[in-house]
């Protein structure tokens, strides 16, 4: 049983509905239990408590079966089921593929595409860094972060950066995206995070993480993350969403 964002929001959003509750979410997988619990709180007076401690149960499990299958350690028995990698190379942030929802800047599309990119991999350096919290929650001895490798690649923001709607990065493209890096390693496991979409009106931060084998260029896992965008500035607010989603992906 797998359930994808799309599917566990509507869930929560036909259990608003049901309940007619105003709608006080972000749109992250992990806040509907704490919407749930709300309900609970707010309705038990109004609604029957059987049903709603079911609805509250059953989201428990979706999102626990969910996270099992998208999280950390399902990501390294996957990979270490497609091969032995004796050195895990540690690509860093992609951001030439990210899209913003957020409207009221797309006039400032020329500057904040060029901007942007190199400062957000900076606060992500600086929030996880490679070589102590990302090393640490990865468990590979052999571990080397070449973010270098494609810096040039990951800060060519596109030039419409900033649009009024939302984005995807169809699943089947990952493999096309990391095989055009050109990387100095021959051999080995890579890691990279591709974020996806920023969206101002769900303040979250969407972003794929993608394992590879770098002989091949075969993605051997991909999962998408999300993370709470609460950060003050264009800086921090986005690059803060993507430290939150690797941060829920390595949790335990």
């Amino acid at each position: 049983m797998q359930l994808d964002f799309i599917a566990k929001r509507a869930f929560v959003e036909s259990v608003r509905k049901k309940l007619n509750i105003q709608r006080n979410y972000a749109g992250m997988d992990v806040y509907a239990v704490k919407i749930l619990f709300n309900i609970m709180v707010q309705k038990s007076n109004r609604c029957n408590m059987k049903k709603i401690i079911f609805l509250f149960l059953l989201t428990i499990l979706i999102l626990g079966v969910t996270h099992a299958q998208n999280n950390l350690a399902s990501a390294l028995k996957q990979v270490n089921a497609a091969g032995q990698f004796d050195t895990l190379f540690y690509y860093g942030v992609d951001f030439s593929h990210v899209r913003i929802n957020d409207a009221p800047k797309i006039s400032k599309n020329a500057t904040y595409s060029q901007k942007y990119p190199s400062a957000w991999i900076a606060y992500v350096e600086k929030e996880m860094p490679p070589d102590v919290y990302v090393r640490s929650m990865l468990g590979y001895k052999d571990f080397i972060y070449q973010q270098r490798d494609i810096f040039e690649v990951s800060i060519a923001a596109n030039p419409r950066l900033i649009t009024g709607v939302d984005h995807t990065i169809p699943p089947d493209t990952l493999n096309a995206i990391v095989a055009k890096y050109k990387l100095h390693a021959k051999s080995g496991l890579g890691l990279v995070l591709i974020p996806e979409l920023f969206s101002k009106p769900k303040e979250t931060a969407y972003t794929w993480v993608v394992f590879f084998n770098i002989q091949s260029r075969k993605v051997l896992y991909k999962a998408k993350t999300y993370g709470t965008c609460s950060h003050m500035g264009y800086t921090a607010h986005w690059a803060s969403g993507v430290v939150a989603g690797f941060e829920h992906f390595a949790a335990p």
